[in-house]
């Protein structure tokens, strides 16, 4: 794990507001916090979101399909295996930090439902992960795991979201669409 200071180098090397982030830190502090541990993983957030957005730019600013493709190939976890990285906790960490964002979408703009089922989904996708974890260490039985109840709870509301926006769409008058009119009817 990297210290605050090699994460602080990292930030200034990547010109990211650093006292930003510490003000943030000393912000959300309550007495008797973690406030070493608060403070790495907010750098470490601001660093991962800041190389994620590199990459989301390297891939967008390819300049074809194929281009894309095989940036976004390189790009994937499983192209370069880390020895001492945990597969589920990395994949339920990934789960959370979308759940996260998609909350942040949701939070600004409209709540449709097509993001409102995007939200349940992801929720459903972390207990999915968090089932599999359990299963995968033997500490959590199989059928009676207390999670399963809240995955199915999000993907029939993501699927009862889903099913409203896809009426609403087919039944939405389109503006500005032009039918064909036969002759006769001129």
């Amino acid at each position: 794990m990297a210290t605050i200071g090699q994460l602080r180098a990292a930030l200034a090397v990547l010109r990211a507001e650093i006292d930003d982030v510490a003000q943030q830190v000393r912000d959300r502090e309550a007495p008797g916090s973690d406030s070493a541990g608060v403070q790495h993983a907010m750098l470490a957030g601001l660093l991962y979101r800041l190389i994620g957005a590199d990459l989301r730019r390297t891939l967008t600013a390819a300049p074809d399909l194929v281009s894309f493709e095989h940036r976004a190939r390189a790009a994937t976890p499983s192209t370069v295996a880390l020895g001492d990285e945990d597969l589920y906790d990395q994949a339920h960490f990934e789960a959370y930090w979308l759940t996260d964002r998609i909350a942040e979408l949701y939070s600004d703009a409209d709540r449709t439902p097509p993001l409102a089922a995007a939200a349940c989904t992801a929720e459903a996708t972390r207990a999915l992960l968090r089932i599999q974890r359990d299963l995968a260490l033997g500490s959590g039985p199989a059928v009676g795991h207390p999670a399963w109840e809240a995955v199915l709870t999000q993907l029939d509301r993501a699927r009862a979201l889903a099913r409203a926006a896809h009426a609403a769409a087919e039944t939405t008058p389109q503006a500005r669409v032009v039918t064909a009119v036969s002759g006769a009817e001129l």
